[in-house]
């Protein structure tokens, strides 16, 4: 940040509103002693002997007192430096009677160094601001983006790079302004130091969320922290409805971060209402990795295999076969999440038994195989509803 000045247009401003009023004169002059600001318009650009003989001094106030060994042209009054972080960057003076003006000209240099410090901390949020901006492009746009780079400009932040974080889309609710919900997270204190965030075009917010995991069961405590990190951001939000929320792996490399947010965007547009629960990158990852092979690749691996089940059957296994890859292959929970009777979901993996030749109830690999399948035969629907539609 550049170094801490009085701004001519700033000072006139202030004095226009402070004369209103007041009937004193009052001026503020620069480190040079001149004159930026004044009630009295022609003195601007004149040179304040007094203003520059305090700033040589040192002094702390310089008073001028009425009688005949007032040099022609000096009137009386009292000048007081302007301080900013232990340095004089100006000075104000009130023209009368010292003895009246005093407190007034001590109000009014309270009042400039107020401004001033002001000034200064927008300049350096609005520099802040530029920096994640850019920060944000980099992790997230840039292909190209050197490490060395974004490690730097995240250190200049106050971001350790090393510090694993996970990416985290949260969807306000419509009528909240992202930012707006994102400074009520921050103000609640749910935001940690190491928390990078920013606003995304699609109107959410993304935050690499800090993760600690501390020893084993890394995944539990993951989801464990991240859940609780989303509790407190959504009763600061106070939305009446569930706010969404999307969460990709976690990682510990920058240069990995654009590709986790891609993670947690994918669940997003696929899974668009989440209703009140967050959705993890985890729960969904083999479907995740399949919507990432290519299709002639998938073609070469599954198409032969489609072609042998009879038609509309993988459409209507689909939901049995997630169901008993949730339950960990416990039939019978399967069937109370589908609403069916156990018979009946034993019925459908008998029939599926029987054309692999393998059962996916007992057998981990023929269950993959058939998740595979069916999301291969969802990308062939997709694909043929948009050829169908054009």
């Amino acid at each position: 940040m550049r170094e801490a000045s009085l701004n001519a247009a700033d000072a006139a401003a202030f004095i226009a509103r402070l004369g209103e009023h007041l009937e004193y004169n009052i001026n503020i002059m620069d480190r040079e002693g001149v004159i930026i600001a004044s009630r009295d318009a022609s003195r601007v650009g004149s040179y304040h002997d007094a203003a520059r003989r305090l700033i040589s001094s040192g002094a702390s106030v310089e008073r001028v007192d009425d009688g005949p060994q007032l040099t022609p042209g000096v009137r009386p009054g009292v000048n007081l430096p302007i301080v900013y972080k232990s340095e004089t960057v100006g000075v104000v003076g009130v023209t009368g009677n010292p003895d009246a003006v005093a407190a007034l000209a001590y109000a009014i240099k309270t009042s400039v160094e107020s401004m001033i410090e002001l000034e200064a901390w927008k300049e350096k949020a609005l520099k802040r601001q530029d920096s994640k901006n850019l920060l944000q492009n980099l992790l997230l746009y840039d292909d190209d983006a050197p490490r060395l780079t974004m490690e730097a400009l995240s250190r200049k932040l106050g971001y350790d790079p090393c510090v694993p974080r996970a990416p985290v889309i949260i969807a306000p609710p419509a009528d909240l302004d992202p930012a707006d919900a994102l400074a009520a997270v921050k103000k609640k204190g749910a935001h940690g130091p190491q928390d990078m965030s920013f606003l995304t075009s699609e109107g959410t917010i993304l935050v690499f969320k800090s993760v600690c995991f501390g020893g084993e069961g890394f995944i539990e405590r993951f989801e464990a922290g991240i859940r609780e990190y989303l509790k407190v951001a959504r009763a600061s939000i106070r939305s009446p409805i569930p706010v969404a929320a999307w969460i990709g792996a976690f990682q510990t490399d920058l240069g990995m971060y654009r590709g986790a947010y891609r993670q947690a965007l994918w669940l997003s547009e696929r899974f668009p209402d989440p209703g009140s629960e967050p959705l993890f990158l985890f729960d969904h990852l083999l479907e995740f990795m399949s919507s990432r092979i290519p299709r002639s690749e998938l073609f070469a691996a599954l198409g032969s295999s489609l072609s042998l089940f009879p038609a509309g059957l993988i459409g209507e296994l689909g939901s049995s076969i997630e169901a008993l890859a949730d339950c960990a292959l416990n039939g019978k929970e399967a069937a109370a999440r589908l609403g069916v009777h156990r018979n009946t979901l034993s019925a459908r993996m008998d029939r599926v038994a029987r054309l692999l030749g393998r059962d996916p109830r007992r057998d981990p690999m023929a269950l993959d195989f058939m998740r595979l399948l069916i999301r291969y035969a969802q990308l062939q629907g997709s694909d043929s509803r948009r050829a169908s539609s054009a």
